[in-house]
């Protein structure tokens, strides 16, 4: 609200200005005073005039000093989603120089805070997760190149000894290979994609090489059903590694057999021998 609309700030500058007039025409009363009486009671009105003021001014200066006192709010932060619900570690939150929990209550001490909210430790937890990435990315690539024929590794390894790049020289197909082995998925995804597009159709070889190459891609995706597809075109083509794959796709998962625990006969309790019965004889004449 603008403080000079507002009623109480309205009501105070009257009153001052009542007081004002009071003490304007109390002065000249004064001054008109014809005997020793009226100038005592007009000096008497204008004291309980000043009094009047003087405590008006009081309790505004009390007010003004209470209303700046402020109350310290408490803070809350929430984050959505919860790190833990993605096995990150919950960020640290800083302030005043303390290290509170991430949901415990902030209370703002003054007008010149400041919250300082720390996410190393996330940073460190997905670099980790992204070396482990790239790991088994590069895992992947080199299992899916020793499947292929050894002249496809050999040529790679040459062009790397004579420190030529075969994505510099226009083969894509040996470009996508030298990608995924290296772990470079998305970068080999996309250059045998072009690479099958771009076969010649007398070369069914180095067509057959590519596609399997994106097979091999499909299967670290978890894209088994796409994986078939383009892996049946390529082992039609008469790519062995792609048969293999098929073959491994095909296959029943194993299931590890369960220790059968080993019977023992049920032990038969021994017989009691039982008591024998004498016969009575007939008694003889």
């Amino acid at each position: 609200m603008d403080p000079i609309s507002d009623p109480q700030t309205i009501l105070a500058a009257g009153a001052y200005g009542t007081a004002l007039l009071f003490f304007a025409y109390g002065a000249y009363a004064l001054l008109k005073t014809k005997n020793a009486e009226q100038n005592k009671n007009v000096r008497w009105y204008l004291g309980i005039g000043a009094a009047v003021v003087i405590a008006m001014i009081g309790f505004d200066t009390l007010k003004s000093w209470r209303s700046g006192e402020r109350v310290a709010p408490n803070v809350f932060l929430t984050f959505s989603p919860r790190f833990a619900a993605v096995d990150l570690p919950d960020p640290v939150v800083e302030y005043s120089g303390r290290t509170l929990a991430s949901n415990a209550p902030i209370k703002i001490a003054d007008n010149n805070s400041s919250i300082n909210i720390s996410v190393d430790s996330i940073i460190e937890k997905v670099k980790g997760l992204q070396q482990n990435n790239q790991q088994l990315q590069s895992a992947l690539g080199s299992a899916a190149l020793a499947s292929q024929p050894k002249e496809l590794a050999e040529q790679i390894a040459a062009a790397d000894s004579a420190g030529q790049d075969p994505c510099a020289g226009g083969d894509a197909t040996l470009c996508g290979w030298k990608q995924l082995s290296s772990g470079e998925l998305a970068s080999a995804q996309a250059t045998l994609t072009q690479a099958v597009k771009n076969a010649p159709a007398d070369d069914p070889k180095t067509k057959a090489t590519a596609l399997s190459g994106l097979g091999e891609i499909y299967v670290g995706q978890g894209k088994i059903e796409e994986a078939r597809v383009v892996l049946k075109r390529a082992a039609d083509l008469g790519n062995a590694g792609a048969k293999k794959r098929l073959d491994a796709l095909a296959a029943p998962p194993k299931i590890a057999p369960r220790p059968v625990a080993p019977v023992s006969a049920p032990v038969r309790p021994e017989l009691r021998e039982r008591p024998v019965r004498e016969g009575r004889r007939p008694p003889q004449d």
